[in-house]
């Protein structure tokens, strides 16, 4: 994954609703959906949809987080791998209906906003281009030695 400039920070596409966005010493990743191509999403009510492209990127590949934004809490938003495979200590950006479900299903930094109220997200790293590694240099092909 490429390095964003620290000035302009960058987008990566991973699939569905599912974007990493880095900009100064934020990161971020919004609706997270790592199902596999044939893999279905459940939507509640009977309802399924089936992947028809594997995600760009899995959660090993993702840089260390500084929160995720979920828009609601539908099967292609946030699926079973990103339930199981993301740090449940990760503050989770949501609504309020889908806050209370993931503070039960052990995500206890879930917090939910209504409409057009904001949430300050704290940020303790530098900036992209002086990040440090705290286990030394990254693996040949990575940018970082996060692995959630």
């Amino acid at each position: 994954m490429m390095q964003p400039d620290a000035s302009t920070g960058s987008l990566t596409f991973i699939g569905n609703a599912t974007t990493l966005i880095r900009f100064g010493a934020l990161t971020l990743l919004t609706d997270p959906n790592f199902l596999h191509r044939g893999q279905r999403a459940y939507l509640g009510y009977g309802l399924t949809s089936k992947r028809i492209t594997d995600p760009a990127l899995s959660i090993a590949d993702l840089p260390e987080l500084d929160a995720v934004v979920l828009s609601h809490l539908h099967g292609d938003h946030w699926d079973r791998v990103a339930h199981r495979g993301l740090d449940h200590d990760l503050p989770v950006i949501t609504t309020p209906h889908a806050s209370r479900r993931l503070q039960w299903r052990g995500f206890p930094r879930a917090t939910g906003l209504r409409t057009w109220t904001a949430h300050t997200i704290p940020v303790a790293r530098q900036p992209f281009g002086s990040q440090h590694y705290r286990a030394g240099t990254p693996p040949a092909g990575r940018t970082s030695c996060y692995r959630r």
